[in-house]
């Protein structure tokens, strides 16, 4: 659900505004509304490049050390201002420091690759020719054009091949005519031997400053975050500073806020203590109110869910209560498999116990969700492919045979579902007049399928009951054309009845048979997965028992792997594709909601 939300004025004398914004901040239950954007002051801007760049040095001290290995500080240390200035550039001077040796390190070895194909020779003998008057050059030709005749020609002396061409060297006086359709190579100028010694001291030096930034990262990357939280509360700071309007020449401030009703009486009571003025404003349509939700244990771990779309704006419902059982129920159908579902289960509850004491919501979610999936892939009769004995049977009611029927009954389930939310949302929004005509689409919807579904499974209701069901339907069928929009013309109501019976017709069609999907992923996921189970065992019929049970292990790991790895995200995505459009386009769910963010230190 939403919580209720207050709307404060709070006026402030000029000189004390510095000191109300910090006991507002040390209540931090006030999301103060934003007139300015923070991001086009200077100086808000110099705070967000430098938590850019301390976001930066961590992804690269991670890089060095990965997350699961760098081991957690009790605290974060406390750190001023200027300490943490001289973190950051300490810490970008070591990376730029080994960076540059990373770059030497390449050069090197491209001097090296370069050279190799000459040999390792002394530059000092080069040299000694050169006083005595010779020159040997170096020089890379076609492989094809250095003949015998032209080595004889040209005293070409072959030294390597190198890919399509060939290097060779040649004694040369001053003045002699170059070696013709040959490229000249610069001379070395130092040994291969040279070269290979100062590549080694490289990677020494890069090892070594490696091996310090290691042992430091936890400190440092503790220290980072510290500096990054200061920044942040002085970012957060800042641009509360800029929301406020000033009156009467400057020496007044008008700042608003937003608190949610629970927690109103404190701050009223905090602000009465240090004596400054405030008033509860009257809320508006205009107003954009901050959107604070508060579900239980259950549906709030799939809060994550509902805010990927968006939070629902103040006038709506909170959809998430009404959704997770539904997409719960979507990811176990098209997970298909209890095997796949019970691996989940486990895999998320491991990792649960190994950070006890974190954040670990998306955990419990993957709990919830492995777990579904296990009660309905046993239901379906599948167990890591394999088809479980009473799923056999042609009468089961959960067999391949039945599942795209029960995947269209429960996708028309949540449609009608959705239009009986759409029609409370518009009783509350606008009045019960504005939510008579979807209350009547919806008894024409459940009434007509009633009255044609159950003689189809031989159910016949009684003749009173049916009776019943059609007087209703008639007075809804008046409604649907003639009172469609209140206070307009009943001819006008008709057209407009008409064109929405043709959406409804059209839209519920196509809507509907969109849920085929979860069969169909389904099937497809236990398909695949007795596909690797018949391979594993085909594969390796007739080979002696020890080569036999490792390729069998072998080829069932990465078969259901590769299986689990692709149910795993059509099991999240046509789900939210189903919850995206399907639900919430037919419970009219608008959206465009702001999260409550609480003015409040980090």
């Amino acid at each position: 659900m939403i919580q209720r939300m207050s709307k404060y004025s709070f006026l402030v004398y000029h000189q004390e505004y510095e000191e109300f914004l910090l006991a507002l901040r040390s209540l931090g239950v006030v999301h103060i509304t934003e007139r300015n954007n923070p991001r086009e002051a200077e100086s808000l801007r110099a705070l967000m490049e430098r938590r850019a760049e301390i976001a930066s040095l961590e992804r690269a001290l991670t890089t060095l050390l990965p997350a699961a290995e760098m081991p957690e500080l009790e605290a974060l240390p406390s750190i001023s201002e200027d300490e943490g200035e001289a973190e950051l550039t300490a810490l970008s001077e070591a990376f730029a420091a080994r960076e540059a040796l990373l770059q030497a390190q390449q050069h090197k070895r491209a001097e090296i690759l370069e050279q190799e194909p000459w040999g390792d020779f002394d530059p000092a003998q080069l040299a000694r020719l050169s006083e005595a008057g010779y020159h040997l050059a170096f020089y890379a030709i076609s492989a094809s054009a250095l003949t015998e005749e032209y080595r004889e020609a040209w005293q070409a002396l072959p030294i390597a091949r190198s890919g399509a061409q060939a290097l060779f060297v040649r004694l040369e006086r001053p003045g002699d005519e170059p070696a013709p359709e040959a490229e000249i190579i610069k001379a070395p100028t130092k040994s291969l031997s040279r070269l290979r010694e100062e590549l080694a001291s490289l990677e020494h030096e890069l090892a070594q400053a490696t091996e310090a930034l290691i042992a430091s990262a936890p400190l440092r990357r503790a220290r980072l975050q510290a500096y990054d939280r200061l920044l942040s509360s002085g970012y957060t700071l800042g641009a509360a500073r800029l929301q406020a309007v000033r009156e009467a020449d400057d020496k007044l401030m008008l700042l608003e806020g937003w608190v949610p009703e629970v927690d109103a009486p404190r701050m009223q009571q905090g602000l009465d203590a240090a004596g400054y003025y405030y008033q509860q404003m009257e809320i508006t349509d205009e107003d954009r109110v901050p959107i604070k939700l508060r579900n239980n244990a259950f549906t709030r771990l799939f809060e994550s869910i509902t805010q990927m779309f968006s939070l629902p704006n103040y006038g709506e419902i909170d959809q998430t209560a009404l959704l997770a059982p539904f997409f719960l129920l979507f990811f176990g159908l098209c997970f298909g498999d209890g095997g796949y579902g019970l691996l989940l289960f486990v895999v998320a509850t491991i990792f649960k116990i190994k950070r006890k004491g974190e954040d670990n919501s998306l955990l419990s979610l993957l709990q919830w969700l492995g777990g579904g999936a296990f009660v309905i892939g046993m239901l379906m009769g599948t167990f890591f492919g394999v088809t479980l004995g009473y799923a056999k049977a042609e009468d089961y009611f959960m067999g391949q045979d039945n599942m795209m029927m029960i995947s269209v009954v429960i996708g028309l389930i949540q449609i009608l579902f959705a239009k009986g939310v759409a029609a409370y949302k518009t009783k509350v929004q606008r009045g019960w007049a504005h939510a008579l005509a979807p209350i009547a689409w919806l008894v024409v919807l459940i009434g007509g399928a009633l009255v044609l579904a159950l003689p189809k499974i031989s159910l016949a209701l009684p003749r009173a009951v049916e009776y019943v069901l059609y007087a209703l339907v008639g007075l809804s069928l008046l409604v649907v054309f003639f009172y469609n929009t209140p206070g307009k013309n009943p001819l006008v109501n008709l057209g407009s009845g008409l064109w929405t019976t043709y959406n409804v017709a059209s839209g519920l069609l196509g809507d509907t048979l969109s849920y085929i999907r979860l069969f169909a992923i389904g099937l497809t996921g236990g398909i695949l997965g007795s596909v690797f189970n018949q391979l594993a065992i085909e594969q390796t019929a007739g080979l002696p028992i020890f080569v036999q049970v490792p390729l069998m292990v072998l080829i069932l790991t990465l078969g259901h792997g590769l299986n689990i790895g692709l149910a795993m995200i059509s099991s999240f995505v046509h789900p939210l594709r189903l919850t995206f459009v399907e639900y919430y386009k037919n419970s009219e769910f608008e959206g465009g909601g702001k999260a409550y963010t609480p003015f409040k230190e980090n």
